[in-house]
């Protein structure tokens, strides 16, 4: 971890002198947090622009489904454990994009000049890990043996588990992200929406017991996901 720390410091380093001698809207950051009906995710990215309306870029996305537990618990358990944990469910997408951008529209003769609302749309392809997960699922075996007389009381029984891992499962997707933001100065605010044909459950759709999925996730054709975020020039 140290030295993951260290890499990342030098290459912002790296990127922050190189970017001095640069026009300061070519380099982009962003981070943003966003909302499905399946998941909710947190997003990082880098985007470098070749005119001021047309880049390339790319994001780092962690999901996490809405199962009770905050996305930094599941990262920081994922780290120190190779335990799964079958009621947290998340996945890492990294997704290399276009960058399209129009010039920003000044709502009033006040706004300085370059500053206003713009719009923004990235099409791109995720790329998503884990892509087939595995399960501890009771052994349906055992399950089927066990009798209890009747009026012989309340037994306690340790049902023994066997592990499952899914099938088939997907990690390449398409995504098209549409911002809408407001420019002030090297920065913007935006509200964004995505859509794409990804699914948090795509790692674990298919884990089966005796040609039957063990559970019963929705099937959407396609997702969307709302999200904040600012983005920064440098």
């Amino acid at each position: 971890m140290k030295q993951l720390l260290l890499l990342m410091s030098l290459l912002g380093c790296t990127l922050n002198m190189k970017a001095q001698d640069e026009e300061p809207w070519r380099n982009n950051g962003h981070f943003e947090i966003g909302f499905s009906a399946d998941a909710w995710n947190l997003e990082i990215g880098y985007a470098r622009m070749f005119t001021r309306w047309l880049g390339i870029g790319a994001s780092l996305q962690m999901d996490n489904d809405y199962s009770g537990k905050s996305l930094v618990d599941f990262l920081v358990e994922s780290a120190d454990s190779y335990d799964y944990d079958n009621d947290d469910i998340g996945r890492v997408s990294l997704t290399p994009s276009f960058v399209f951008r129009t010039p920003a529209l000044r709502l009033s003769k006040k706004t300085e000049p370059g500053d206003g609302l713009l719009l923004q749309v990235e099409p791109g392809v995720m790329l998503s890990l884990p892509v087939n997960e595995s399960e501890d699922i009771p052994d349906p075996d055992y399950i089927s043996q066990i009798h209890v007389e009747p009026g012989s009381g309340i037994h306690a029984f340790r049902i023994p588990t066997i592990r499952i891992k899914n099938t088939d499962g997907k990690w390449l997707y398409w995504r098209v992200k549409t911002s809408l933001g407001h420019k002030i100065g090297q920065g913007f605010l935006y509200v964004a929406y995505n859509i794409s044909n990804y699914s948090i459950y795509d790692s674990r759709r298919n884990i089966m017991i005796n040609g039957n999925r063990v559970h019963d996730f929705p099937e959407r054709r396609f997702t969307g996901t709302l999200s904040i975020g600012a983005n920064i020039s440098f």
